[in-house]
């Protein structure tokens, strides 16, 4: 399975925000997933869930929550937070 991965304007300037010893643990978490797409049995160490439509998320510690969307040939990061702002930004969709 090849698919890029693209990350969304939005989910740039959130990520900015962040520390930047928070910005390598959210890299490191694209990496995983990047390496574990098409590899069901690697996902369980990611914390990856389905949320609505084709929208996921994966955990980034305990509070950090990456929300992204599959498409065929692409995974899209749109944007990042804690549990009650992914729940904000879902329903905003």
């Amino acid at each position: 399975m090849n698919r890029e991965i693209f990350l969304s304007p939005r989910f740039r300037t959130v990520v900015r925000n962040y520390p930047k010893p928070v910005r390598a643990e959210i890299g490191q978490a694209i990496d995983r997933l990047f390496a574990a797409l098409g590899q069901p049995h690697q996902h369980a160490g990611l914390g990856l869930r389905k949320l609505v439509k084709n929208y996921f998320e994966i955990r980034v510690g305990l509070e950090l929550r990456l929300v992204f969307r599959v498409e065929p040939d692409a995974v899209i990061f749109a944007f990042a937070g804690t549990h009650d702002e992914v729940r904000r930004f879902l329903k905003g969709l």
